[in-house]
């Protein structure tokens, strides 16, 4: 591995393979490769905007302007909308109205306000890198200076949208594992070379070999069809198109093919209308999810860095390339929704301290279940998947609380409904037949909440599952548990249950052990963390 400086950067030299050890799942070992990079590992700083490259990683502390290409990508957020909205004016001048020129009006204010931002984003942005600091200068009437020690700095996540990638650029966002915003900051408008670079300089990687995790398979793609998104996505469309109709003061029965597609319908039985309709909007919808689907995970891969961080890249339009320090990793959590679950599917999350709500936790795509326990079982650095493990299951009340949960609104749905048809005359009679008809399904589905009920702690890991529309497994290190929630609704009383929810500085602050028997919930607590919380409990003499 050699390195040269040069004054556009340093360049990154590879030489054959990576070199590393090939990684779990039969992934030979090669040279890391992403978006910005050649296939051999190198970094360019020879092409366009090569001298942004300087920004702070070799200038020796200076400090530098973002890339003087983004005040143009700026100026790209007014250009592109005003050809379509030129053109809409232009067709429909003779319907224009007040509203219409204030939507239109509205659209190209905000482009153009958006335009002065990024402009002066760019005449008052200064950042440098020294030997022990990160610092940002930006602000014209309200001037902010944020610096922070670089041995704080934990993740340097690049993000890079269609015309960022057009003009060659990246946004960069340097955290230090804290979920307050401003312990971090981001450079919105670096060239990727330098984004590169600067990443490679903060956390101190000095070859660019890393060790293959996952990588996205051909065939995963069949999950993007049992996405939860298709409904809304295949209505999305046609909300849209009556939307802009009303913008412009048109009436649907005004637009000539919408006349004749009514006149068709009214002449078809309505079982047909019916079932053509659901496949229209299936069809829009899983085919919207399936391009959404292969835009989010193009070129997924999921690395450990010799840096002891974990990266995730992917993306086809908007490339994502987010780090995350192996220390900071506290579990994972297996996510299973309804639809992907029947087709055997699954999707791994990570549960770690310092992301913020603006932060993807996804370390994978949805995949084989078995995929995602093996993933999870080589980021944990576990023989086996710790969400594997047999767990114990929860007392008979609470499978009643969930019959129960299941029963009353179906039950409220059909007196809701008798109620409208007496009251109202066009209300069809055997509309209260409706709630009824769902009782079945919910029925089943409080059978299968209360199946999927368990805990149980695996080595260092507690292991918590519930849900059924959305089943997930936690497993959560148990050294990162810092505290018990114990809560007992009135219901659970009468039952002798109670939640008890670990509390910890990851994820999403507490993991709860739903409707557990008061007596294993305690003593699950006190077996998990020893000492925790037995100066809150009083143990009685049969126990």
């Amino acid at each position: 591995m050699n390195r040269d400086e040069t004054a556009a950067g340093r360049r990154w030299e590879a030489g054959g393979d990576g070199g590393f050890p090939a990684a779990a799942g039969g992934m030979n070992g090669r040279a890391r490769t992403d978006g910005w990079e050649q296939a051999d590992g190198r970094v360019r700083t020879d092409g366009p905007g090569a001298a942004g490259c300087r920004g702070g990683v070799v200038a020796g502390g200076e400090w530098m302007r973002l890339d003087p290409r983004m005040p143009w990508l700026s100026l790209s957020w007014v250009i592109g909308p005003l050809a379509p909205i030129a053109v809409t004016a232009l067709v429909a001048r003779d319907r224009l109205n007040p509203q219409t020129v204030i939507t239109l009006g509205s659209i190209l204010a905000t482009g153009a306000v958006i335009t002065v931002i990024g402009l002066l984003r760019y005449i008052t942005t200064r950042y440098r890198v020294t030997g022990d600091r990160v610092e940002l200068r930006s602000g014209l009437l309200f001037r902010r200076h944020r610096s922070v020690p670089r041995d704080r700095v934990r993740s340097v996540d690049l993000t890079a949208g269609p015309m960022y990638r057009v003009f060659g650029l990246a946004t960069v966002k340097v955290g230090t594992g804290q979920n307050d915003a401003e312990k971090g900051f981001a450079l919105d408008g670096v060239s990727q070379a330098g984004a590169l670079l600067l990443r490679r300089s903060l956390l101190g990687r000095t070859a660019p070999t890393d060790s293959v995790i996952a990588e996205l398979r051909p065939a995963w793609i069949r999950y993007a069809l049992l996405s939860s998104w298709a409904l809304p996505i295949g209505l999305a469309p046609f909300g849209l198109f009556f939307r802009v109709l009303d913008i412009f003061g048109v009436s649907p029965a005004e637009v000539g093919f919408l006349g004749e597609l009514w006149a068709v319908v009214m002449a078809t039985h309505p079982v047909v209308v019916l079932a053509t309709a659901v496949g229209v909007v299936l069809a829009i919808g899983l085919s919207g999810a399936l391009l959404l689907y292969v835009e989010s995970w193009w070129n997924f891969r999921l690395t450990r860095e010799p840096d002891h961080t974990f990266l995730v890249r992917r993306g086809l339009l908007t490339t994502r390339s987010l780090s995350l320090e192996e220390r900071r990793l506290h579990g994972v959590e297996v996510a299973e929704p309804l639809p992907l679950r029947w087709g055997g599917g699954a999707r791994l999350n990570a549960v770690a301290t310092g992301l913020g709500e603006d932060d993807s936790t996804a370390l994978l795509p949805p995949a084989p279940r078995a995929e995602a326990h093996r993933s999870a079982a080589a980021v944990l650095a576990e023989d086996a998947s710790p969400a594997l493990a047999a767990l114990v299951a929860h007392p008979r009340a609470a499978l009643r609380r969930r019959v129960v949960h299941a029963i009353w609104p179906p039950l409220v749905l059909g007196l809701l409904s008798a109620g409208l048809a007496a009251w109202l005359s066009w209300v069809p009679g055997l509309l209260w037949l409706a709630g009824p008809a769902l009782l079945p399904a919910g029925l089943l589905l409080a059978r299968d909440a209360y199946r999927n009920l368990g805990h149980g702690l695996r080595g260092p890991y507690l292991v918590t599952r519930y849900g059924t529309a959305r089943r997930r497994t936690v497993v959560l290190r148990r050294t990162a548990i810092i505290g018990w929630t114990v809560s007992r609704s009135p219901f659970q009383r009468r039952s002798g249950l109670l939640t008890l929810a670990a509390t910890t500085a990851a994820g999403k602050g507490s993991y709860k052990v739903r409707d557990v028997s008061v007596t294993r919930g305690l003593v699950f607590a006190e077996e998990s963390v020893p000492g925790l919380l037995a100066p809150f409990v009083r143990r009685s003499s049969g126990d």
